[in-house]
C-alpha cells in the first residue's frame, strides 16, 4: 500500500467537496438583503465555532495525550499562538490601505486556509499508519472513513467562505475561486504529513490548536459584530446557531 498516493487521493476527495460547498455561491442573489448577509455571516460563524471545537481543539487533546505531553499546556500554547498570529495579521492588512476595506474576507479566508492544514495533514498521518501496518485493515478503513467524514464537513465550510465574500463587492466567480482555494493547502500538506509521518505527529496538537485560535479570533472580530450590525441582528444570531448546529452534527456522528 502507497500511503503518498492514498492521501493524495483522499485529501483531492476533501478538496473536491469544498469546491462543491464553494458553489453554493452561484445559487443565490449577488445583491442579497441586509437580513439575509447578516444570516450568512452568522451561519459562517457558527460553523468556524464549532470545527474550532470538535474538529481541531478536541482532536488536539488527544494527540497530545497520545504523545505522552501536557495537553492543557500545549493547547492553550498552540491557541494563543494563533491568535496572536491572526492579530500580527489583522495589524498589517490595516497597515496596507488596498485590503482595508476588504480586511475581514481576507482574515476569513487565512482561519478557514488554517483549519484546513491540520485536516490534510491528519488524513496523511492516518494513511502514513494503516501503509505501515499492512496486516491491519482496520488501520486503513478507519483512514479512508477520516477522509471522508472530513470531506463532508468541508462542504459547508466552503459555503461559509464563499458567501460572505459576495457580500463584499466579489463576483461570484471570484467568490467560488477563494472558496475552492481555501482548501486546496489539504492534498499539500497531506502528503507531506505522510511522507514525515513521524516527525508531524509530535506537533499536531500545536497545529490544530493554533488553527482554532486563529478561527475563534476571526469568529470574535470580524463576523460577529457584522452578523449583528443592524435594525434585524436576529438573523445572524440565528444564522450562527444553524451554522454551529449543523458543523457540531458532522463533526460528531463522522468524528
Amino acid at each position: 500500500m502507497n500511503g503518498i498516493l492514498w492521501t493524495f487521493l483522499g485529501t483531492l476527495l476533501t478538496f473536491s467537496v469544498t469546491t462543491l460547498g464553494a458553489a453554493g455561491v452561484f445559487f443565490v442573489k449577488k445583491d442579497m438583503g441586509g437580513r439575509l448577509q447578516r444570516g450568512f455571516l452568522g451561519f459562517a460563524g457558527g460553523v468556524m465555532v464549532a470545527a474550532s471545537v470538535w474538529s481541531l481543539l478536541l482532536p488536539g487533546i488527544e494527540f497530545a495525550e497520545e504523545n505522552g505531553q501536557v495537553s492543557w499546556l500545549v493547547i492553550t500554547g498552540g491557541f494563543l499562538l494563533g491568535v496572536i498570529l491572526l492579530l500580527l495579521a489583522d495589524y498589517l492588512i490595516g497597515r496596507w490601505e488596498k485590503l482595508r476595506v476588504q480586511k475581514n474576507t481576507a482574515m476569513l479566508v487565512m482561519a478557514i486556509t488554517a483549519h484546513n492544514i491540520p485536516e490534510g495533514m491528519a488524513i496523511g498521518l492516518a494513511f502514513a499508519l494503516a501503509a505501515q501496518n499492512p496486516k491491519e485493515p482496520a488501520l486503513l478503513s478507519g483512514a479512508i472513513a477520516l477522509a471522508v467524514g472530513i470531506a463532508i464537513q468541508n462542504f459547508p465550510e466552503g459555503t461559509a467562505v464563499a458567501l460572505p465574500l459576495i457580500q463584499n463587492g466579489f463576483s461570484k466567480k471570484k467568490a467560488f475561486l477563494f472558496g475552492s482555494m481555501s482548501a486546496v493547502v489539504e492534498p499539500i500538506f497531506g502528503v507531506a504529513a505522510a511522507a514525515l509521518a513521524g516527525a508531524v505527529r509530535k506537533g499536531m496538537p500545536w497545529f490544530l490548536s493554533l488553527a482554532a485560535g486563529a478561527m475563534i479570533y476571526v469568529v470574535v472580530q470580524e463576523l460577529i459584530p457584522e452578523a449583528c450590525d443592524g435594525e434585524d441582528e436576529k438573523s445572524g444570531t440565528l444564522g450562527f446557531i444553524v451554522g454551529f448546529l449543523v458543523m457540531m452534527i458532522l463533526d460528531v456522528t463522522l468524528g
